[in-house]
């Protein structure tokens, strides 16, 4: 029997070599920065949208792939017996989950696919996928697969602050005037998912306060099994905060990451965040 298949989007940035070795299946995303029409992660790469984004003078923005596109990946994978399990970020945050959706129920009667919102974005994304194709390799059905996927979720926990609100208020995740008022103001939210959901936590005016917020947050859990830095484009402000955190938790096993374009689209190339996986 063929193992399950694992598909996801482009915004869980994960690293190419695990895709290849796990046969995860990616959709990419769209981007749209000026006048190019680009695929996330085949098109573009998070260093090479730095570059790009300093060059044009319209703010980017994101599409997901078409109901067409995720139909016609799961028939192909569905083809010789397959099953799929379908994990993507945030339906709150994106129509990819939705997309993905709404192509698989014409193919329900042929095959077992089952779509999940993740909740997530980026490589807390990115570890349920890892976990969900290491899981599929070892020849776990499809419902042993959905249920650790499932179990993960309530325990990846993500947070982060911005150095402009201007990318949030364009991908029209606050208003026009709380983006100007806080600009003006100089203010960098800490925000955290809830729910798949962005939530602002606390406000703070300096980076260095913000970053002081960061520890903050990942000194709370007690149980941390893995935990990744993410940052644009901001090299300085990572080994500010692995100083930091290594002061409070010594023994901690820090790794490093930058977040996509598609996430750099709505927060910008300064932002800086966390993503921490909490153990039972």
């Amino acid at each position: 029997m063929e193992r399950v298949r694992i598909v996801t989007d482009s915004t869980a940035d994960m690293p190419p070599e695990v895709v290849a070795e796990l046969g995860i299946t990616v959709l990419p995303l769209t981007i749209h920065l000026g006048q190019k029409v680009l695929r996330d992660g085949v098109d573009v790469t998070p260093s090479d949208f730095v570059t790009r984004l300093s060059r044009v003078s319209m703010p980017p923005s994101t599409s997901p792939p078409s109901p067409r596109q995720f139909e016609e990946t799961y028939g192909e994978l569905i083809r010789d017996g397959g099953e799929v399990v379908s994990i993507h970020l945030s339906s709150r945050l994106s129509q990819t989950f939705r997309n993905a959706q709404r192509a698989a129920l014409p193919l329900l009667g042929r095959s077992r696919i089952v779509v999940i919102d993740s909740q997530l974005i980026t490589v807390g994304l990115g570890m349920l996928v890892t976990a969900a194709g290491r899981a599929a390799a070892r020849g776990e059905s499809l419902d042993e697969v959905v249920r650790l996927v499932r179990g993960m979720i309530p325990r990846i926990y993500i947070g982060f602050f911005v150095e402009t609100l201007d990318y949030l208020e364009r991908g029209g995740r606050i208003g026009k005037a709380q983006a100007l008022l806080g600009n003006m103001l100089n203010i960098k939210p800490l925000l955290i998912l809830e729910e798949g959901e962005l939530v602002a936590l606390e406000k703070v005016r300096t980076r260095a306060k913000a970053i002081e917020k960061l520890v903050e947050f990942i000194t709370e859990f007690t149980r941390i099994e893995k935990m990744v830095v993410l940052h644009g484009n901001t090299p300085q402000d990572v080994a500010t905060l692995i100083e930091q955190t290594n002061l409070l938790m010594p023994n901690l096993d820090i790794s490093v990451d930058h977040y996509g374009p598609v996430a750099a689209t709505h927060v910008g190339t300064d932002a800086l965040g966390v993503v921490v996986y909490e153990g039972m």
